[in-house]
């Protein structure tokens, strides 16, 4: 009959082995080239995503209009303000 240290170390031994074989399991998968494109475009697209943010929480898109607005006025107009 085990006594208890026995059976915590028999336990604590397959979990360790369990837990080395998900390790491996998950480095090999990560190392794999498959899906590697899809990732790749979709860190791209999260890049261009947060720099679209960026911008409209900077109002540049107004800051523009209102410039472009501007020089249309000045040469429809004719007035030049200096």
């Amino acid at each position: 009959m085990p006594d208890f240290t026995t059976t915590i170390q028999a336990a604590y031994r397959e979990l360790c082995i369990q837990v080395h074989g998900a390790g491996v399991a998950l480095r090999t998968r990560a190392a794999e080239q498959r899906g590697q494109t899809a990732a790749e475009y979709m860190g791209i697209l999260l890049v261009v995503a947060v720099i679209i943010a960026g911008l409209i929480t900077a109002d540049v898109d107004g800051a523009i209009s209102r410039a472009a607005n501007t020089m249309v006025d000045k040469i429809a107009g004719g007035k030049e303000n200096r």
